[in-house]
């Protein structure tokens, strides 16, 4: 039986978006040594096949074969190793051939949904690829989204995407257990000193540092549909973003709202492990409002404000656990087969 493939080969980038992972990707992907692609998505339907993870959407009932799979896979010799071996040798065969175009030691998939509730799967599945976690400041990721793609509009944006809730999580899980081994970045530090934080990264890597990855801007890149619309703006990392997220709310009590409600349903010690403690979350706007005249965020109202968004938060984690989880799949299921006699009463027939 021939070695499974684990990953030795491959850098993933794992982050929120909005949090200057395509700036990061192009940083890598210039070295010599390195190839990329933009978000390649190659590992987020392996997830969804229905072992480990279900999609409801498919041509086809998804729960039916998710379940059928799921006692194959129990049939097999190893059980789910030998389905992990098989999702291997696809790894292999897609990341060793992309990488075998250029012929470079490394490949570097960045695609950001890697970095949500699949994340724990990738982690089994590649346990010796090199993992670097990138973040930024939580309201920064907000205000960067609803300024690229919606306009400004910050409730509009978080309706559409829930970017803490969804990606934190998993990521301070990631940092705090470490099952692999992790190298953390914070996008203010890249682009405050990337020197320093890229020759940390690819000495990491085991690369020789090299002065053109300062200057991505200047290589050519895969440039396909995904990844941050606005990259070829600059062509090295430059700080001018840092406190762009204070402009944007410090006149905007709205958007302030939006973003404490956000940040509301996060525990505190997810936030610190990704190096944005809560007791200074919010002190740049603080300042900033103060010397404005303006009123401070820590006000009663605020407060009380923020408590019940923290008690609605205690709600959805408490039946987010396994226990509720099971009793919602239950629930779910009952209806669904009400539905489904209901429809066949009248004379609907089943979907």
């Amino acid at each position: 039986m021939t070695t499974p493939y684990l990953g030795e080969d491959l850098i993933l980038v794992l982050s929120p978006p909005r949090s200057g992972s395509t700036m990061l990707q192009r940083i890598l992907g210039t070295h010599s040594q390195v190839q990329t692609h933009p978000e390649p998505h190659v590992l987020t339907p392996l997830a969804f096949q229905g072992v480990f993870h279900q999609i409801e959407r498919a041509a086809f009932n998804h729960r039916v074969a998710a379940g059928a799979l799921r006692e194959f896979v129990e049939f097999l010799p190893r059980g789910e190793e030998d389905y992990l071996d098989a999702c291997r040798a696809y790894c292999a065969v897609l990341y060793g051939r992309a990488r075998a175009v250029s012929g470079k030691r490394y490949f570097v998939d960045k695609t950001p949904n890697y970095a949500d509730t699949i994340l724990p799967f990738i982690v089994r599945l590649l346990p010796k690829a090199r993992y670097i976690v990138l973040t930024r400041h939580p309201v920064a990721q907000i205000a960067s989204h609803a300024n690229t793609f919606v306009g400004g509009d910050f409730q509009r944006s978080q309706f559409q995407r829930d970017i803490p809730g969804t990606f934190i999580p998993p990521l301070a899980r990631l940092l705090r257990e470490r099952p692999v081994p992790v190298t953390h970045v914070r996008y203010e530090d890249l682009v405050s000193d990337p020197e320093a934080v890229v020759r940390r990264l690819l000495e990491q890597l085991g690369l020789d540092f090299e002065p053109a990855c300062l200057r991505f801007g200047d290589a050519e890149h895969v440039t396909k549909t995904y990844g941050d619309p606005n990259i070829a703006r600059h062509k090295a990392p430059v700080a001018d973003s840092l406190s762009r997220w204070v402009d944007d709310l410090v006149d905007r009590p709205d958007r302030e709202r939006v973003c404490r409600e956000a940040l509301a349903a996060i525990a505190p010690a997810d936030l610190a492990v990704l190096g944005y403690p809560a007791e200074t979350l919010w002190q740049p706007l603080l300042q900033a409002q103060r010397g404005r005249g303006r009123v401070a965020a820590n006000s009663a109202a605020l407060r009380w404000h923020d408590g019940r968004w923290r008690a609605v938060a205690m709600l959805g984690r408490t039946l987010a656990r396994p226990s509720w989880r099971r009793r919602l799949i239950r629930l779910r299921d009952r209806l669904d087969a009400l539905v489904s006699y209901s429809a066949r009463r009248h004379g609907g027939g089943a979907s």
